[in-house]
């Protein structure tokens, strides 16, 4: 039997910090924590913008939603990262200079108004074709929707800013330079409603400008999609005055979002797509007789005047405030493309039209055209990208870009563990941590559950028993060794409503005779009790449903509704044991429901509201749970959900009052009355960090924030704490990873090859000592904390003040490895993904310090050891 042991350079180079009062590590320390992609790139993830190079340059870029920019020079072949290293990650627009194709444009904050959209910083500039970028300003726009340049000036540039997603804010409009950034020049302010999401340059007269302003505000429970605010503009003078574009048959209604493409042959030719309201209020004479339906405004519409005259050219416009995209050939006015679920082609100027993305994700969002050669475009949608040669005949998926957007993740016990985590409209997901040889690649992962996925969870006893999830709390249990799928059924108000019908007819028995005094006083009742009855069976799920399988017995499974759910059976048979424990703010829950959207309904379930959101268990005692709400109340159980507690929120010092989103409830593992709780108030445009800490059951709490950054996206997803060490808590939050060695006194940025990334979920392997996180852009990350569990709290004095210091190894395990999945043995080629493993064996730690000498390389068995201490003495 061969073991191998492999020496990790730790901290070689500097001291450790462990005062009185904080409990730090060394940057030289911390870079021995170095972070692992497990990816998958299989579905890729949701993409903002897509914009490159015309041929022959192979160059382009993609901007993803929450995953940052990558940049390809051999027509996706292969891509890199190119903006990891900014303090956002968020992106809206991409723009290429035509006339220096080494200055590259960059707007942060996604424009597409969905429930989990993230602010940027403002744009940034690239002069090297993206390798390093700098802040150019407007940092409190916080959304960009487009940026164009001047076909012969880099130096001039149009930002078309939305603004604040959250609230009104002044820091919105179309904003120019004229000196490549330097400063910048709002020239045309519509409202602190209203932004702007599109603009375009005439491109045989750069000095008509064509900009979309767009009034969307989002909140916690709801969408408002249009306003008097949302408008066509246009500017003949470079943008110094503007002319709404009115009557002609342009849509006099309110308007929502709107977005344009200019055919550069003819610039009269400007296909627009737009959202526009029906005429609402407008009542029929009595006795009139009755008109046709009516119907909203929205489609695609085209003048070929220049804007005079417009005729209405498709009524498709789906989900405009999340598609609503409008390409047009290069060099074929009638051959258009526009964004709803799937793009739509037609080559008659939009009367008539098919689906021109068979065979790919649907959700479009970007799309490209190669100007020198049209049939090559690319297209970004919730699924990443795909690349065409042949005008949309056929597409080439690359599968080589890990930007998934994880909401949640679990691991098994298996040797080496399997991770699943559920991804944004892209279903959830199984793989393992590592192999024993080789790279862990796409072939290596499979879907077990559709739609959005969200939580997901794996049977520690019976690791082939997997949960899945999709929106709206429909889970489903797989067996992955016989295929075997069972929804889980919740209980709803409709068949007990029909067992107090069946009640109502007996009790009636013969309706040919009257009905007796006895009967009505019976049926009154029944009816009574079918409505209560009905009401506390009417159960809200959140787009995001908690549940999880009791660390105490696997079978048992918790679920959060409005109401709490309980299963013995795996989710089978589930039943309450909780009454309601939102704020019950009917009118809000109504409006998330049944009124969401705006201009367009959109009532999907997206911002269903009233609901748990954060769910858990003591894990030191059974029947301990914690529930928290999106409405912002906190609740706890010591009796399995036989009586529930709640928790005021006068007892968290320096929260907001009002709704604030309880994002995470961890229990400690060391005593039932510890535990932490994180609160996330973006919904209210407020990016603090909230964190708090009880070791009294709830009774009191305080804040363990401090410390934590501020200044940008930095709200607080999820809190851990250590299984092994109490003292040891993570953080993640939308820019990142955040460790405390002492209880949250004071934290330290945890992320040596991480990239910025919202993180929205920490795990700890407790047999495996590894941390995991599910990134919401950038995929699944693993990092082996096994050193830090055995630095926090007191024992960092002892291991700073010692010249060198041995760590406990963690277990090593052998394992085999079947054959090799999805691969040549010959060479699959470049096009592909891979998240390398780390060494097969054991693992010796230790820490020298300055002038130290490093100890030599260990070896057990009959295998060699593997030293991987950097070279020369320690200094």
């Amino acid at each position: 039997m061969t073991r191998l042991f492999r020496a990790l350079p730790l901290c070689a180079l500097a001291a450790l910090s462990a005062g009185a009062q904080q409990a730090t590590l060394d940057s030289a320390t911390l870079a021995g924590f170095p972070w692992r992609t497990l990816g998958p790139a299989n579905f890729e993830g949701r993409v903002a913008d897509v914009v490159g190079i015309p041929s022959p340059s192979q160059t382009f870029f993609v901007a993803a939603a929450a995953g940052g920019i990558w940049k390809t020079t051999n027509g996706g072949v292969t891509f890199r990262p190119v903006f990891d290293d900014q303090r956002t990650v968020s992106m809206g627009a991409l723009a290429i200079a035509p006339s220096d194709t080494q200055q590259v444009w960059a707007g942060t904050g996604e424009q597409n108004s969905r429930n989990t959209i993230e602010p940027g910083r403002g744009i940034f500039k690239s002069t090297d074709g993206g390798i390093t970028w700098r802040s150019m300003g407007l940092e409190r726009t916080q959304h960009i929707g487009r940026i164009v340049v001047h076909p012969t000036n880099p130096n001039i540039v149009y930002v078309a800013a939305l603004g604040a997603a959250w609230t009104a804010n002044p820091e919105r409009g179309l904003y120019k330079t004229e000196d490549g950034g330097q400063s910048w020049k709002l020239v045309k302010f519509v409202s602190d409603r209203a932004g702007f999401v599109d603009v375009a340059l005439d491109p045989k007269d750069p000095n008509t400008v064509w900009a979309a302003s767009y009034e969307r505000l989002r909140g916690p429970y709801f969408l408002t999609s249009g306003g008097p605010g949302s408008a066509l503009w246009k500017s003949t003078d470079a943008g110094a005055t503007w002319t709404e574009i009115r009557g002609g048959g342009f849509p006099e209604t309110t308007k929502g979002r709107i977005s344009l493409a200019i055919y550069p042959q003819d610039p009269n030719i400007v296909y627009t797509m737009i959202e526009a309201d029906s005429v609402r209020g407008r009542t029929a004479a009595k006795g009139a007789p009755r008109g046709p339906k009516q119907k909203l405004g929205n489609g695609l519409y085209r003048p070929r005047d220049g804007g005079r005259t417009w005729e209405k050219m498709n009524d498709a416009n789906t989900r405009p405030f999340y598609y609503s995209q409008v390409r047009v050939h290069p060099r074929n006015p009638d051959r258009v493309w526009f964004s709803s679920t799937p793009v739509l082609v037609s080559n008659d100027g939009g009367k008539t039209a098919r689906t021109a993305t068979q065979g790919i994700h649907v959700d479009h969002h970007a799309m490209w055209i190669d100007p020198a050669q049209p049939d090559h475009f690319i297209v970004g949608d919730d699924g990443g990208i795909s690349i065409t040669w042949d005008g949309g005949g056929t597409y080439d998926f690359p599968a080589n870009l890990p930007i998934a957007q994880f909401y949640d993740v679990s691991f098994d016990f298996e040797t080496p563990y399997n991770v699943c985590a559920g991804a944004q409209d892209n279903g959830s997901w199984c793989g393992p941590s590592r192999r024993k040889s080789g790279p862990v690649t796409n072939a290596y992962w499979s879907t077990i559950s559709g739609g959005d996925g969200f939580y997901t969870a794996q049977h520690p006893a019976e690791p082939w028993v997997v949960f899945g999830e999709s929106q709206g709390g429909n889970i489903s249990r797989l067996n992955l060794r016989t295929g075997e799928r069972a929804s889980l059924v919740k209980p709803a108000w409709r068949p007990r409503y029909q067992q107090f019908e069946d009640s109502v007819l007996v009790t009636r028995g013969d309706t040919t005779q009257a009905e007796t005094r006895e009967q009505r006083d019976r049926i009154a009742a029944l009816r009574a009790r079918q409505r209560a009855d009905s009401a506390q069976f009417d159960v809200r799920f959140n787009w995001e449903t908690p549940y999880f399988l009791s660390t105490h017995n696997s079978d048992v499974m918790y679920v959060g509704g409005n109401r709490v759910l309980k299963s013995t059976r795996r989710g089978d048979s589930l039943y309450f044991i909780s009454p309601d424990l939102s704020k019950q703010q009917r009118a809000k829950i109504d409006t998330s429901m049944n009124k969401t959207g705006g201009i367009t309904l959109d009532a999907t379930g997206a911002e269903t509201y009233g609901t748990v959101v954060s769910l858990a268990e003591s894990y030191v005692r059974p029947g301990f749970l914690y529930a928290g709400t999106d409405d912002g109340n906190v609740w706890t159980t010591t009796t399995d959900g036989a009586t529930w507690e709640p928790i005021p929120a006068t007892r968290f010092p320096g929260l907001p009052r009002g709704d604030v989103y309880v994002s995470r409830i961890e229990p400690s593992h060391f005593d039932s009355l510890s535990f932490y709780v994180a609160f996330d108030n973006h919904r209210w445009n407020d990016f603090t960090p909230y964190v708090y800490a009880t070791i009294d059951g709830g009774r009191t709490f305080r804040s363990i924030a401090a410390g934590l950054p501020t200044g940008s996206a930095d709200f607080v997803h999820v809190i851990r704490e250590d299984p092994v060490s109490r003292d040891l808590l993570y953080v993640g939050t939308s820019v990142g990873a955040y460790v405390s060695l002492d209880r949250g006194a004071s934290w330290q940025r945890f992320m040596t090859n991480l990239p910025t990334v919202p993180v929205f979920d920490l795990k700890i392997h407790p047999r495996d000592h590894e941390l995991i996180a599910a990134t919401h852009g950038r995929g699944l990350w693993v990092v082996d904390v096994t050193p830090l569990q055995q630095m926090a709290g007191s024992a960092l004095t002892t291991v700073a003040s010692a010249p060198t210091h041995l760590f406990t190894p963690k277990t090593g395990y052998e394992y085999g490895q079947g054959p090799a999945v999805g691969e040549s043995s010959n060479g699959g080629g470049h096009k592909s993904f891979a998240a390398p493993s780390p060494a097969y064996g054991a693992e010796i730690v230790y820490r020298i310090a300055a002038g130290a000498t490093p100890p030599a390389p260990v070896a057990a068995g009959s295998g060699p050891a593997a030293d991987t201490t950097a070279g020369g003495s320690a200094g």
